[in-house]
């Protein structure tokens, strides 16, 4: 004789206020998994926006090559002006010297630092984007003392590192 609970072992279907709990725990884990696809989405994009502080290449800058194998060294310790981005670290740099038009990353690159007076694109920094006038050089210290031509602090000077500036093509 048995108990009579008889179900045969089959599970009972959920009531309607289990059903109900159910999907809305469903609902709410979608809706925490949307929120953190989008988190990360506009992170990617922000970074993508915004340029790191290592890429410091830009558009009519002067700088010098490091590549010391390139054409059999032919282009070492050689100035040449960025033409053209090619992306955030690499561009094409047209050389004085021999006029060719190269394919060089940042990484064998340099900036050029002119003498004082001269013109120069700040590449790095919270003034980065903006020029300036090289008022002094301080080779021991690495750096330079330049007069911010544009941007919120125009008229300024202050100092900055050698990295920071780099020469203005003016040919």
């Amino acid at each position: 004789v048995s108990g009579g609970g008889g179900g045969g072992g089959k599970a009972k279907p959920p009531s309607g206020i289990a059903s109900l709990m159910a999907e809305e725990q469903r609902r709410k884990e979608a809706a925490a998994r949307r929120e953190a696809e989008d988190k990360v989405a506009a992170a990617a994009a922000a970074a993508a926006a915004a340029p790191p502080s290592d890429a410091w290449l830009t558009r009519g800058i002067v700088v010098k090559c490091l590549h010391k194998r390139l054409a059999g060294g032919r282009y070492y310790k050689q100035k040449g002006t960025v033409e053209k981005l090619l992306d955030r670290y690499s561009a094409h740099v047209r050389m004085h010297a021999s006029d060719d038009l190269l394919q060089l990353d940042q990484q064998d690159l340099e900036t050029v630092i002119p003498k004082e007076g001269a013109r120069v694109a700040v590449v790095g920094g919270e003034h980065r984007g903006t020029t300036a006038t090289v008022r002094s050089i301080d080779m021991d210290a690495f750096s330079v003392v330049v007069r911010l031509e544009d941007g919120p602090r125009a008229g300024a000077e202050l100092p900055l590192e050698y990295e920071a500036v780099c020469k203005l093509d003016s040919r």
